[in-house]
């Protein structure tokens, strides 16, 4: 009901373009809900959006200086567009690679509809993380690419040159629980947030509320709030969040079918920042079935050893993580991820120990939740034909367990075979999920996120 048939080619790669009927001019409609930004590559010279108010899919180009980018992230209105730059070299720090030039990445924020673009601190000014996750992936992988690097980016306002820009980005391990950096429209370089010796902080999901910048963590207790000073003064309040309590997680179910597959239930969860429609600070999670391989050579008392490894792990009662116990044990390997569900939490910011309460409808309000960017709320009223309320529109972008395990296979075919996008609607009333958006084995060098449209 909400895509037709043009739409869902286009989502799924089926069709090189839109058809010049479906070329539609933005009217005066007001835009109830957010657009879908579509999936593109380097080479596209505009970028395509799905109206789920119209029905309809906008193609908008793209200015000269931006061709060549694609999208790694979408937020207030803007997208956050990512275009090589000029090869550098890193002399500051040494490496085993260092002799080696790597391409610089510039990063531009980008209205659309407006066509205003705002130039950001290049990538490579995150030194030594950016040069360490490119000249390890392109040793390890054969390849990289940056929005993998990139994991959020958030904006204070809906002004970029008003705004204070937050940036979450990865390194090269697989476990590592990610880094934060801050910047201003006009600033030379990005400034990180110092990681502190004697413990690792974990950054997860980000974004400004009520003048705060919050950060998601699962390895903390209590609400922590940190003053973080930028270039020429500025400061910024940020706060770290314990993410683990609001969870509530059930224990770990394991079931064992074929030969040596495995369903693997309420082993991993993505939680989510979003802000209500009404101010309130929400937390919604995201509960994910795994589909993993096993050695069928294992007796099925050291398969139970490791579900309780697992549980101790993904609890926090062991050392590392869900995602360091798959890669380095010997019996599960997964291969698919799939949501399951979703939590959504009310919590207070402002209480130390967290005050949570369980939300157990959305009756006046609907989330566009994405990996890809900022999460939206937007009103139930008066919603276009064939949109329900009380729902869940989710959108998932991670290319899972990005790293070559032998020489025989590339990185392409690695990812060809672990890519996991399962997007869809749930209904919260139910619990019912339908998918949507087609899954899609290929590897994609953009983000797709909700687009909320801001001339």
């Amino acid at each position: 009901m909400l895509f037709s048939n043009h739409c869902k080619y286009d989502i799924g790669f089926g069709q090189p373009g839109v058809p010049e009927g479906d070329r539609v001019i933005i009217d005066t409609v007001p835009d109830k809900l957010p657009w879908l930004l579509l999936p593109h590559d380097t080479q596209c010279e505009s970028l395509k959006f799905y109206d789920l108010s119209r029905n309809k899919v906008h193609e908008l180009n793209l200015p000269e200086v931006l061709l060549g980018g694609v999208s790694v992230e979408v937020s207030r209105g803007w997208l956050a567009i990512a275009k090589k730059g000029q090869y550098i070299r890193d002399t500051k720090y040494s490496s085993y690679l260092s002799f080696k030039p790597i391409p610089d990445t510039e990063i531009f924020l980008f209205n659309p509809l407006s066509g205003a673009i705002h130039p950001l601190p290049s990538l490579s000014t995150l030194v030594p993380y950016y040069y360490s996750f490119v000249t390890n992936c392109i040793f390890n992988l054969g390849g990289y690419n940056v929005a993998e690097f990139i994991r959020r980016i958030e904006l204070s306002s809906a002004d970029p040159s008003k705004s204070i820009i937050a940036l979450r980005f990865n390194e090269f391990e697989a476990n590592n629980c990610g880094n934060l950096a801050l910047c201003r429209v006009g600033d030379r370089c990005w400034s990180t947030f110092p990681r502190e010796t004697d413990r690792d902080i974990e950054f997860g999901d980000i974004m400004f509320y009520s003048g705060d910048l919050c950060v998601l963590s699962q390895k903390i207790e209590h609400v922590e709030t940190h003053i973080f000073k930028l270039a020429e003064d500025d400061e910024v309040r940020i706060k770290f969040i314990p993410v683990s309590t609001a969870a509530r997680l059930p224990f770990i179910e394991a079931e064992h079918w074929g030969h040596n597959m495995a369903t693997i239930k309420h082993a991993l969860y993505e939680p989510y920042l979003v802000e209500s429609i009404n101010g309130e600070l929400l937390i919604v999670v995201a509960h994910n079935v795994c589909y993993a391989y096993y050695d069928e050579d294992e007796d099925e008392e050291s398969l139970d050893g490791d579900m309780d490894a697992l549980e101790e792990e993904r609890l926090g009662e062991g050392e590392g993580d869900c995602e360091h116990f798959f890669e380095e044990g010997d019996h599960f390997e997964p291969f698919y991820f799939k949501v399951s569900g979703f939590d959504v939490m009310e919590m207070d910011p402002n209480a130390g120990m967290m005050i949570w309460r369980s939300v157990q409808s959305l009756s006046d309000q609907l989330i566009f939740l994405t990996s890809g960017g900022r999460s939206v709320s937007v009103p139930a009223n008066d919603l276009p034909c064939g949109i329900q309320r009380n729902c869940i529109f989710f959108l998932e972008n991670d290319n899972y367990f990005s790293e070559v395990f032998n020489a025989y296979e590339t990185r392409e075919e690695v990812l060809h075979r672990r890519v996991s996008r399962e997007s869809g609607i749930c209904y919260l009333e139910s619990g019912r999920i339908e998918r949507l958006f087609p899954s899609s084995n290929r590897l994609l060098k953009c983000k797709v996120g909700w687009f909320t449209p801001t001339p």
